[in-house]
């Protein structure tokens, strides 16, 4: 696709990070002018992303003899029904750990 900014360059897709949020996002540059520009499908991934960072919550974590226990605000506690003395499972995956409580 031509740009739309300086009708010269060929846009072209890159991959770019807003840094103090720590997202990654797709995009198209134009190599003349560097112009970017985001289509309807990426910008919906990107929303997406910044939607799910807006329901975070901040977590606290904690020594508990050798180990760190992590503390899991109470109404995440609730709505996955997590109580004191539950199980669950904790991967690792590529930024970072999941938690997966015991049904």
């Amino acid at each position: 696709m031509k740009c739309p900014a300086c009708q010269k360059g060929i846009m072209k897709k890159i991959r770019g990070k807003i840094e103090q949020d720590g997202i990654d996002f797709d995009a198209y540059r134009c190599p003349n002018c560097q112009e970017e520009i985001m289509d309807m499908k990426q910008l919906n991934e990107l929303a997406q992303k910044y939607r799910k960072l807006r329901k975070a919550k901040e977590i606290t974590f904690a020594k508990w003899g050798n180990s760190i226990a992590v503390r899991i605000p109470s109404e995440i506690a609730d709505e996955f029904n997590i109580s004191e003395g539950k199980h669950g499972t904790l991967t690792k995956e590529k930024d970072g750990i999941r938690i997966i409580p015991s049904s």
